[in-house]
């Protein structure tokens, strides 16, 4: 994990020198992922948009190609080809549609993901404005936040479309693994079982932490009557945001409730993980395995192994060790 975050830094001083000065003031250029989760590898991923919020203007579509080439140029990866990365997205779609037939799954992915793993690079004014939008969205038509009678004060809007994407995440990799032949199906489905899983985690517990940490208690006051006003806890909760997926899980499980073999669960697991795949010849293994080989690749069962511990750890943090994450989890979580 270490490593992990030494290279991101490294990787994140080259963009924010390469895009210095050269993001319009209407738009950001945001990546996701590994770089944002402070995670990346040797063999990461690159995902990103030029977010537009503005007046459509033909000098973005030139800024989208522009920014491509200098990545290229820079070594990264480039987006897969489903579209949802790699291009121009104005901000009208992300902060209104959510829900209902035009909330695309191309929609809900980059709205849940610029809250929970992402990362703007030069000018983040646009960034700042849209995130804030969204989750303004979420905590204002959330009428139960603030008018509900019970002492609870959980986002249960916001909370509802997380466990939604994550829903969607899984659905899809069946999808993709069917549409594609198999194709990195072993790859995907490591993701899927750590880095995946704990971005959905994260997200539960920012949802928890509202009603959890004591840095809330006056914004859980002001939504109570006679105020119902939310920009305390908008404000807490961009806070939140700023934080990382791995950080938000270490804030948790240094509860005093939480055992130490919870912790050791969760965290060399993910150590674990992120090693494996900084390493080209298991990656590359990853990559290359069908559903035929699985029975004996060593390095799948190593992935079994550390994802199960993965698992375990994350149902003792909700579901076993701390009474009220067990609650909020149970009451909130499932139904």
């Amino acid at each position: 994990m270490r490593k992990a975050r030494t290279t991101t830094e490294e990787k994140r001083a080259s963009l924010r020198l390469a895009f210095e000065g050269r993001i319009a003031a209407d738009t950001s250029l945001v990546v996701f992922g590994s770089v944002a989760r402070e995670e990346m590898t040797s063999g990461s991923d690159f995902d990103w948009i030029l977010l537009v919020d503005g007046q459509a203007q033909p000098e973005h579509a030139e800024q989208r190609h522009a920014i491509a080439s200098e990545l290229n140029r820079l070594g990264f990866q480039k987006p897969g080809r489903s579209g949802v990365f790699g291009c121009m997205i104005g901000s009208h779609d992300i902060v209104h549609e959510i829900g209902g037939e035009d909330d695309t799954n191309s929609n809900t992915t980059r709205r849940v993901l610029l809250l929970l793993e992402s990362l703007p690079i030069g000018n983040c004014e646009a960034y700042d404005r849209v995130r804030r939008q969204i989750l303004k969205r979420y905590l204002h038509d959330d009428r139960g936040l603030t008018r509900s009678s019970s002492a609870i004060r959980v986002p249960r809007f916001l909370l509802n479309d997380l466990t939604r994407y994550w829903r969607t995440v899984t659905v899809d990799f069946v999808y993709k693994q069917r549409a594609e032949a198999g194709s990195k199906w072993a790859l995907r489905n490591a993701k899927l079982r750590m880095s995946r899983k704990l971005v959905f985690a994260s997200g539960l517990l920012r949802c928890f932490f509202c009603q959890l940490d004591t840095a809330a208690a006056s914004a859980r006051e002001y939504l109570a009557a006679p105020r119902h006003d939310i920009s305390r806890l908008l404000t807490y909760m961009e806070g939140e945001l700023a934080e990382t997926a791995l950080a938000l899980l270490a804030r948790a499980t240094s509860r005093p409730s939480i055992k130490t073999d919870t912790r050791r669960k969760l965290f060399d697991s993910y150590d674990r993980f992120l090693a494996i795949l900084d390493d080209q010849e298991k990656r590359d293994s990853l990559e290359r395995l069908t559903e035929d080989e699985m029975a004996t690749s060593r390095v799948w069962g190593e992935i079994r192994e550390i994802s199960h511990a993965f698992h375990s750890g994350l149902k003792d943090l909700f579901f076993g060790d701390d009474e009220e994450l067990r609650k909020l989890a149970t009451d909130y979580g499932v139904f």
